[in-house]
């Protein structure tokens, strides 16, 4: 079932008309979570990220864990099965984590080693220009939203976008391997709402991403032909007073013989950004209550994303 969601079409999106702006509004206020449609992405980049990701999860461990996230004080690398936590479980999943390539930042700000370079698999060229490829793709499209997400509140076009000059963005490949049919359920990530700001997200045709419904229910956001999922994270929440709605979701393990391969990318600002919830009298009448506990007070930006990595790899410690 993927028609609890909405679909866009991104060249809409980029040149939004006033009842485009209304429906996106209103889905990011009660919803959170949609489809975006952008064949030629789909058909180009994607499909080359997804070859190499699933030629990357079969590497020798010791080839993958020569680039383990332990590694790199700047949370980029390889993750192996059950490592990150979710609400304190471990997920069954492998990931590898990379970003923006960024010089090393001269500062005494512990936040600042966020920024840096990534690990790279040895001798494999290809692999490296595919990823940069897509997420310089990706960031296009995630600040693309961000100037339409402004104006769906009738807000200035540049209220987020001004804040991702430069932006700090991560794309992670995910490999979800298949637990047996009597198995106990596994997650493969538990419940959660995205720490960040904006998720794009792309997923092979294994499916068992589900978001959770206002009324407490579950549904399916499937693989649709030729588009992304796009959900907003705790950050975008906070930034517009509660207005939009970061949303639960959770990945359950596969069934069977199929490993599930997934690519999320996170956009987010600069990570000296301070985000300042927007006053309720510039934001649109709420359809909704605003029953999360969220900060209402301004955020460094990179301070809560250092919070959120250290939370999430308990069992790192040689990290910042």
């Amino acid at each position: 079932m993927t028609g609890g969601l909405p679909t866009f079409n991104y060249q809409d999106v980029a040149s939004p008309d006033p009842s485009l702006l209304e429906h996106l509004r209103a889905t990011c206020h009660l919803t959170g979570f949609f489809y975006l449609r952008h064949p030629q992405l789909a058909s180009g980049p994607l499909a080359s990220m997804f070859h190499y990701a699933r030629e990357y999860f079969t590497l020798p461990m010791v080839e993958k864990n020569a680039i383990h996230l332990s590694r790199s004080p700047h949370y980029r690398g390889y993750s192996v099965l059950d490592e990150e936590e979710t609400q304190g479980f471990p997920d069954h999943k492998e990931t590898l984590d990379l970003g923006l390539e960024a010089p090393l930042l001269d500062s005494e700000v512990d936040y600042h080693v966020l920024q840096g370079p990534n690990q790279w698999p040895a001798d494999w060229p290809e692999f490296r220009q595919a990823s940069e490829t897509y997420l310089e793709e990706l960031r296009t499209v995630g600040e693309q939203l961000m100037r339409t997400l402004a104006l769906s509140l009738q807000l200035e076009e540049d209220t987020f976008a001004r804040h991702f000059d430069p932006s700090y963005c991560m794309l992670r490949l995910i490999a979800y391997p298949p637990v047996t049919q009597g198995s106990p359920e596994r997650q493969g990530i538990g419940e959660h709402t995205d720490f960040g700001c904006l998720t794009i997200l792309a997923q092979d045709g294994v499916g068992g991403l589900e978001v959770r419904c206002a009324d407490g229910t579950w549904i399916a956001a499937g693989p649709k032909p030729d588009c992304l999922v796009v959900n907003l994270g705790d950050m975008l929440e906070i930034w517009t007073g509660h207005y939009f709605m970061a949303t639960p979701h959770r990945v359950s393990s596969p069934r069977g013989s199929s490993t599930r391969y997934s690519i999320p990318f996170f956009l987010e600002p600069s990570l000296d950004t301070v985000v300042t919830p927007l006053p309720a009298p510039r934001l649109p009448p709420f359809e909704r209550n605003a029953y999360r506990d969220l900060p209402t007070e301004p955020i460094l930006y990179g301070e809560h994303m250092l919070k959120a990595f250290r939370r999430s790899y308990p069992g790192i410690r040689n990290g910042p």
